[in-house]
């Protein structure tokens, strides 16, 4: 670190770092001004190390040389570690050259300009200079700065009773907080202040809850306070205003975030939403008023003066300089040199110069704000003054007029769309047009409002508490049932008198979307970037309303290089942050959530939709951190709804080879299925065997809804099926009996010829796919009696998998029990080393189980088990082994030695066993008999942990005791320790008997016998009370069903045959 260098730690969590920076250089930040903030509190705790106007900072966190990238990192960061270096004169960045004296003679100016009157050309200049020199002699003299404007409206940030850098948490907890502090009903002997109050508390909430409008009203703030404290902007003298000022724009004074000029009855008047009654957000078919479009404007740019134009109503902007209505103004002859001389502002068709020409210049203290001098008058502005009028003044800066106006591109009017609006375009679109009510749920659910929160408020939909405290808020607007969660608009209220609310994302202007744009500055650049990175640096710089005017074919080109694998991995943070940005905007850019732009949809067709798509979801693959998982649905999403529209009304673009594509996509099927099936249709014809089939195992997963899409291209394949080679036509087969389609036919094909040329493995999984969709007997008999059950040795060939496959299809269907189940035996094993433990215990007990038991290939496999499993058992799981010993013991006469094998084992590992496992184990090892070691442990367990149990916490439900009794009974009818045990059980938790649980006791004593025990009678009466009180419920159940009235009955059948 040199000598005149240091480093100062700072933390900005709640606080503002507090200075005023320049980095023209492009590596530095140039410290001009000490704000209140971070940095000062430092200079007070650190004299010997305090920061001075003139240093400067030459690295942030360790970043350096990139004065943009040291700015992100300060605002990404709360603690800042920054490397100051003590600055100098030299050090200080250079000023630019004095502008020359605007004057005839001193710019060296020609005396007579064509299109003008030499002398009015002389009289203009000569004005303007005598005015230059004045403010050169004035020059170095510091003025004051002024006090903030008793009539400017508190900061919102103030309003709220939050900080700067408050986050959505504390944005909704104070807004609450304030919400019920507020409420006009709990104030009524001073109503009146509380809804002046609410309206202010309200207005803060939607500005600052917003993204955008929140980055927008910081701005304004910050720039507030560099007036505030005379602090200029540098190098605005080098801003074009002709190539900075939108063609169309709103005039919203600084400092008053939501109120703009508009045009009245030809006066101008500064007004907001509220103040502007009964005026819409948007005309709908001319039933009211539009605000914004009262409030637009354009310039005509005049070519004898840099920088003057006339300011007129958008209406009349093309008529020329002798034409169209201008904003004009009046001073009095001899005013020249008054500096309080004022004059009103109005829109008159007048087209002297002297009173309408301005000269635009941009503003001292806010980017992308603008002033605009009379022409004629140097010194006299275009000025707001609170609370509504606009005037021609003097005294800049000085006074409390506003002569800084943002200028608001037009087409960006959307953003200042209000949560009441979009929610009241959604409550009619639900049917509360006329002040009914609409369920909560069904407004959360509302696709214009879910759009609104993801792509405005960048939010999830607000909960139930949210709204609620929204309405309570909006008391004039809502009227809220908190009971029955539902809300509509006041019958009385302000909503119900505006016009009906367009859905968000609905076009500006009688519902339609404004026409493509021609290629603007920023499509242009995107066009022509090189590679990835410099797509991300234009993307990163542009601000929001050149993003929502790019082309579509601008926005395919950028969507496409930002999809590219990274160039730079240094740079994946940049990467992900263009990305995300990009991804919010895509759905505006294709007219998400209204009527979209025919000319617009036209350009895109669907290769170019399924190319975006496909790009987006390598974003989303890309996205590691998971950053972008919500902006690449929303896109996603907004590009298959595009697709579905163009599958709908462009059917000529739909190809074979987009098939997958399109059913990958979340399409609207109801809609959209239909019109895909017919645009296919001729493309189908004449397709071979096999060529459709991933598309329909893809369809065959779809919804119900995209059945047409199924049908017919299940129909294509089993049309040309009886010609396909054996291997398609079985794949075929399969995808279609797998997913239940067509079944009846896909039986019917499996008949020679066709069935000899299916190769065995896959015959075996049509066969066993058929018995899990319930196909009847006779159907499925001939190729299982043709191939499978005379394949023999054969069917050793058939994976393992598939074999148990078919064996599990036997407990679906008799006939594969009959047919089939013996042959795959007997296949096993010969393959038996091949298979899974797990797979051999399913396969034995399916056996086992079944009417093949005693089959030969049964046989075979039972004498092969015991030699293959045993050696295994020891490194088998607990699950696994009790599999083995169910199955064993269901095949105790075959595998008795495999039996006692796993049963010790695993009652070796009874420890890790739970109550549930081991009833399976004692069911498993009961055909060893009652003087077997493990069947003698297990009846002991039972009757010690039974003895233990709590009949509040039992550890088998009443159910599985009853059935434990029943097989205990077949095999220990004398342990009498164990059933009296059960007894009690039974008794205290009888009420909890099923008919099942009833009829297994039954079998355990019928009529009474079996084992004896102390307790025996008493538990039989409970169960003889248990089966009278259950038939006598069924019988009163019966007598209420007969005891409907007749006319109820007929009623009924009346209404059915309405209906």
């Amino acid at each position: 670190m040199a000598p005149n260098q240091w480093m100062v730690t700072v933390t900005i969590g709640s606080n503002r770092l507090g200075v005023d920076a320049d980095w023209s250089d492009g590596k530095t930040l140039y410290i001009k001004a000490i704000l209140a903030g971070a940095v000062s509190d430092w200079n007070k705790e650190n004299p010997t190390l305090a920061v001075q106007p003139g240093d400067r900072v030459i690295s942030v966190n360790g970043v350096s040389g990139d004065a943009q990238a040291m700015v992100r990192e300060i605002k990404d960061r709360s603690l800042l570690q920054l490397l100051f270096q003590k600055g100098g004169e030299k050090d200080k960045p250079e000023e630019p050259e004095p502008v020359p004296v605007p004057g005839v003679a001193r710019a060296g100016m020609p005396l007579s300009i064509p299109g003008m009157p030499p002398r009015t050309v002389d009289i203009l200049l000569e004005i303007r200079a005598r005015a230059a020199e004045k403010a050169e002699k004035l020059k170095g003299t510091a003025a004051k700065p002024p006090p903030k404007p008793t009539n400017e409206p508190p900061s919102h940030y103030e309003v709220l009773g939050i900080e700067l850098r408050a986050d959505e948490t504390a944005i909704k907890k104070s807004y609450r907080r304030l919400v019920l502090q507020w409420h006009p009903d709990k104030h009524p002997t001073d109503r009146e202040d509380a809804e002046v109050k609410i309206r202010q508390i309200n207005l803060a909430y939607e500005t600052i809850s917003n993204p955008l409008k929140r980055q927008s009203y910081d701005q304004m703030l910050q720039a507030l306070e560099r007036r505030r404290l005379n602090i200029r902007l540098e190098m605005t003298q080098f801003i074009k205003p002709r190539m900075s000022i939108p063609k169309e724009f709103m005039l919203c004074p600084l400092g008053y975030s939501d109120k703009f000029v508009r045009i009245v009855d030809d006066q101008l008047l500064v007004q907001s939403r509220d103040e502007a009654i009964g005026v819409a957000f948007q005309a709908i078919q001319g039933q009211a008023e539009e605000f914004f479009q009262a409030a637009k404007f354009s310039l005509w740019w005049l070519p004898e003066v840099n920088n003057m134009c006339r300011l007129r109503a958008r209406e009349s902007a093309g008529q020329g300089m002798e034409g169209g209505l201008n904003v004009s103004f009046q001073f009095q002859a001899g005013q020249e040199e008054d500096e309080n001389a004022e004059s009103v502002c109005g829109l008159l068709a007048d087209q002297d110069m002297k009173r309408c020409n301005l000269i635009v210049e941009a503003s001292p203290f806010s980017q992308g704000a603008f002033r605009f001098e009379g022409a004629f008058w140097p010194g006299r502005y275009m000025a707001f003054r609170s609370p509504k009028e606009m005037r021609m003044a003097g005294h800049v800066d000085q006074g409390t007029d506003v002569v800084d106006f943002v200028l608001v591109d037009f087409s960006a009017a959307y953003k200042y769309m209000t949560t009441s609006e979009v929610l009241k375009g959604a409550v009619e679109s639900q049917g509360g047009g006329q002040g009914g009510y609409v369920k909560l749920g069904d407004l959360r659910a509302d696709l214009s409002v879910r759009l609104y929160f993801q792509q405005m408020l960048g939010s999830s939909v607000w909960n139930n508490k949210d709204f609620e405290t929204f309405f309570e808020g909006h008391y004039e607007e809502w009227d809220y049932d908190a009971k029955k969660s539902r809300v509509r608009m006041r019958p009385d209220g302000p909503l119900l008198r505006q016009a009906p609310a367009p859905a968000f994302g609905s076009a500006l202007g009688n519902g339609e979307r404004s026409p493509e744009p021609e290629l603007s500055g920023l499509a242009e650049k995107l066009s022509n970037a090189h590679n990835q990175m410099a797509t991300v640096k234009l993307l990163l710089d542009a601000n929001g309303d050149e993003l929502a005017q790019l082309t579509p074919s601008a926005a395919v080109v950028a969507l496409g290089r930002l999809a590219e694998k990274s160039e730079a991995p240094e740079k994946l943070r940049d990467l992900t942050a263009a990305r995300r940005r990009f991804l919010i905007t895509l759905p505006v850019l294709l007219g998400e959530g209204g009527k979209r732009d025919k000319r617009r949809e036209a350009s895109l067709q669907m290769s170019t939709l399924l190319t975006m798509q496909k790009d987006v979801a390598a974003m989303e693959k890309a996205d590691v951190e998971k950053e972008l998982v919500s902006a690449c649905k929303a896109a996603a999403e907004s590009i298959s709804e595009l697709i579905g529209s163009r599958v709908r009304h462009a059917p000529e673009e739909v190809s074979l080879g987009m098939l997958p594509d399109l059913l990958d996509l979340p399409l609207n099927w109801k809609v959209v299925a239909e019109p895909l099936r017919e645009a296919l249709a001729p493309l189908l014809k004449h397709q071979k065997p096999g060529v459709l089939l991933q598309p329909l195992r893809t369809a065959a997963r779809l919804a119900k809804s995209a059945r047409p899409i199924v049908e017919a291209l299940a129909g294509v394949e089993m049309r040309g099926i009886a010609y396909a080679d054996g291997q398609v036509a079985a794949e075929i087969l399969l995808a279609l009996a797998e997913n239940n389609l067509e079944v009846t036919s896909v039986a019917s094909k499996l008949r020679p010829p066709l069935l000899q040329r299916l190769p065995l493995p896959d015959l075996v999984s049509i066969t066993a796919a058929l018995g899990e969709q319930g196909l009847k007997d006779e159907l499925l008999r001939p190729p299982l009696q043709a191939r499978v059950a005379v394949a023999g040795p054969g069917l050793a060939v058939v994976p393992p998998k598939r074999l148990l496959r078919l064996a599990a299809a036997s407990t679906h269907s008799a006939c594969i029990a009959d047919c089939a189940l013996g042959p795959v035996a007997g296949a096993a094993a010969q393959s038996l080393e091949s298979w899974t433990a797990e797979d051999v215990a399913e396969l034995m007990l399916l056996v086992a189980t079944s009417n093949a038991s005693n089959s030969l290939g049964a046989k075979r496999l039972f004498s092969r088990v015991t030699e293959v499993l045993t050696p295994q058992l020891s490194a088998l799981s607990t699950s696994v082994i009790l599999k083995v010993v169910v199955a064993a013991g269901a095949a105790s006469v075959h595998c008795r030695d495999l039996l006692e094998a796993a049963a010790l084992k695993a009652a070796s590992k009874g420890g890790e066993m739970n109550p549930e496992q081991v009833m399976l184990l004692t069911q498993g090892v009961l055909p060893l008999g009652a003087k077997h070691q493990v069947v003698t442990r297990l009846l002991n367990f039972w009757a010690q942990i039974l003895a233990e149990c709590d009949s509040k916490a039992p550890v088998l439900p009443a159910d599985d005791i009853a059935q434990l009794a029943m097989l205990l009974a077949m095999v220990a009818p004398d342990h009498t320790v164990v059933f009296h045990n059960i007894g009690k059980q039974l008794q205290e938790a009888g009420e909890q008997l099923s008919e099942q649980g009833l009829a297994a006791l039954e079998a355990a004593f019928p009529e009474g016998a079996g084992p004896s025990f102390p307790g025996k009678e008493q538990l039989l009466v409970k169960v003889a009370e248990l089966k009278a009180k259950k038939a006598e419920s069924k019988k009163a159940e019966k007598e209420k069903a007969k005891l409907v009235p007749r006319r109820e009955r007929s009623r009924s059948r009346s209404r059915t045959r309405r209906r």
